[in-house]
């Protein structure tokens, strides 16, 4: 039992360990620092081994050292203000690991693509948008991948234009998205708003090869339609 109170109590914070809450009244922090201090007391196990003795003089002090912290107003709330910092160190620290995770399977997600294994990347965009939904990369290029997956469900067509559409508001200073969705349009029969997407693509990133080969198409079709007009009005 001791053992597993030590465990417990090595690495918890003082609260944790008195079995409080930070608005904890004084009393009930007197109380809980009380009945800790009788189960955890050294002379309970006088008649026990050295190591035994010991632990239980470990424990002990960690309780008061707990009691003596909290129960000092100054005290009190020097160890509340570092706890809260730490708390905050750890949260951020988490973001930025889940953020390098998300990049990651973002990374693997666009080699998948890349390869034309559709089914790979939307699960590893998935993944990405899961890690960090707040990156419009992942939800254009998630939206993309759908659409590739399922390019004659017209449910997924929306689902994906849905996602590339937030990419959109996430990320407007990046030409994928306005890639991707010019394609959705393009799609669907929308050659006049796809001409649009594709052209912001290209004033963003003017190296943006797959949108510059989209406008061509384009003109190189509005070409052919006005040679195919003058020919028949010719007649």
């Amino acid at each position: 039992e001791l053992c597993k109170l030590a465990d417990q109590l090595r690495g918890g914070d003082y609260f944790a360990i008195l079995g409080v809450d930070p608005d904890t009244s004084s009393d009930s922090l007197q109380r809980a620092y009380e009945a800790l201090s009788e189960r955890t007391h050294p002379d309970r196990y006088s008649g026990a081994s050295r190591a035994i003795r010991d632990l239980a003089a470990e424990v002990y002090g960690l309780v008061n050292e707990a009691y003596s912290t909290l129960s000092d107003p100054r005290g009190f709330q020097e160890y509340n203000l570092k706890r809260k910092q730490a708390e905050r160190d750890r949260a951020q620290r988490a973001q930025a690991e889940q953020a390098l995770e998300a990049e990651s399977e973002f990374r693997k997600g666009e080699a998948a693509l890349g390869g034309r294994d559709y089914e790979i990347a939307l699960r590893h965009f998935g993944r990405a948008l899961e890690l960090y939904p707040d990156e419009g990369d992942h939800h254009a290029h998630y939206g993309w991948a759908l659409y590739l997956c399922h390019p004659g469900e017209p449910t997924i067509v929306n689902e994906a234009l849905e996602h590339v559409r937030r990419g959109l508001k996430l990320a407007s200073h990046r030409e994928k998205p306005y890639l991707f969705m010019g394609r959705l349009y393009k799609a669907i029969g929308r050659a006049d708003v796809a001409e649009k997407m594709f052209t912001r693509a290209v004033h963003i990133q003017p190296e943006c090869v797959e949108a510059l080969r989209e406008l061509r198409l384009i003109n190189m079709r509005r070409e052919k339609s006005k040679g195919l007009m003058r020919r028949l009005l010719g007649r």
